[in-house]
């Protein structure tokens, strides 16, 4: 990503970040996530509120413990960024030579406050095949509820 910050046109001023394996995205969401960016400091994630119950676990996949899941959300994409701001979240990143698994990751080592906006629609990543039959399925309701 941070490659890719040098090809976005010099006049914009915000990039929306989007995960391919996440097809199911819709414009209605896109467009929500770029409108609390722009109204609360120039970033925002689409996420999600984990549901499932959390455990840590050693090398030999013995459970170690319980992670509380209250205010623990999933990130997901897009994620929307004031340009000046992720270009300037991944010029410290890469002077510190951090790994970051994301955009939000970037922005958050500039203590700069992420806003995120809830997703009560599927959104979830093609990781592996089984996901293919259900992803298909949201598809086809979606287009049957149109």
């Amino acid at each position: 990503m941070r490659a890719g910050l040098e090809y976005v046109d010099l006049k914009s001023d915000f990039v929306a970040v989007h995960d391919a394996a996440r097809p199911m995205i819709t414009p209605v969401k896109i467009t929500r996530v770029l409108e609390v960016c722009q109204t609360s400091g120039g970033a925002a994630s689409l996420a999600e509120l984990i549901n499932d119950t959390l455990k840590r676990a050693d090398v030999d996949l013995g459970v170690t413990g319980s992670v509380n899941r209250e205010g623990v959300y999933a990130m997901q994409t897009p994620q929307v960024f004031a340009k000046k701001l992720l270009e300037e979240a991944y010029d410290l990143v890469g002077q510190k030579k951090i790994s970051v698994t994301d955009e939000v990751s970037a922005v958050e080592f500039l203590g700069q406050k992420v806003v995120l906006v809830p997703n009560q629609d599927f959104n979830f990543k093609i990781t592996y095949p089984r996901d293919l039959p259900m992803a298909e399925f949201v598809l086809r309701q979606r287009a049957a509820n149109k």
